[in-house]
């Protein structure tokens, strides 16, 4: 069984909220897509992303079907946005990072595009199963910054990777398995850039799916809050 909690926020700078979020039960298909691009841009692309992934139809019995269709969807919308179909406005640059969790016989599939996170909270330990397509992760990569530089670094928002930005669409993906007691957390850089990994791991430790989301968002909120906020928690029972 699985249960699920999510929230949403505009924080206390944007005018408006370009996060959208998906939690389909009946597929346990969960998302977070951070729109870019500004409102009526990155709001379009974020719902259109959520919109396709919720009309999708998925059957445990095939696993890799299953994981087509929600890499098609994604390529689908890459398309429209990078043909122009999505918007009026040729010159308009937006596009949406995505995050999705889809839980088939005790599997977990991630797959995600951009710094939209999941993590898995297992055994009192936090584990991020994403990584960050932006230029800190990379620079992280490769030596030239330390842990402790990234965490303030001013380029801590460009990202490498987003949907509606490059003709052909790389989508990374991990599965793993999942146990009774195994809580997920999918987030965008809302929450993580303002709450700490000993924040996050103390709001999982609650009981209910409910309480994580609330106090997490809390929490969030607390700090200056200056990006979109949005959260979703799963729980294995």
């Amino acid at each position: 069984m699985i249960s699920s909690a999510q929230r949403t926020h505009r924080g206390y700078v944007r005018k408006h909220n370009e996060d959208s979020i998906l939690s389909h039960l009946e597929f346990n298909l969960f998302a977070v897509a951070d729109g870019m691009g500004g409102h009526a841009a990155g709001d379009l692309v974020s719902q259109s992303i959520v919109s396709e992934l919720s009309q999708l139809k998925l059957g445990s019995n095939n696993l890799q079907c299953s994981i087509d269709k929600i890499k098609a969807t994604l390529v689908s919308v890459n398309k429209k946005i990078i043909s122009g179909e999505l918007f009026d406005d040729e010159e308009l640059i937006a596009g949406s990072t995505i995050v999705i969790a889809y839980i088939a016989d005790n599997i977990c599939s991630c797959l995600w595009v951009g710094d939209s996170r999941l993590y898995i909270f297992r055994a009192n330990k936090l584990y991020q199963i994403t990584k960050d397509h932006s230029l800190v992760q990379e620079m992280l990569d490769s030596g030239q910054l330390s842990v402790e530089q990234a965490q303030s670094h001013p380029k801590s928002n460009v990202i490498t990777r987003a949907v509606g930005v490059d003709k052909e669409l790389k989508i990374d993906i991990n599965q793993f398995e999942i146990q009774t007691g195994d809580k997920l957390l999918l987030c965008s850089d809302g929450l993580y850039n303002e709450v700490s990994s000993e924040v996050i791991i103390s709001a999982l430790r609650q009981d209910k799916t409910d309480h994580i989301a609330n106090k997490l968002l809390g929490e969030a909120l607390l700090s200056e809050a200056s990006d979109n906020i949005s959260i979703i928690v799963i729980e294995k029972h």
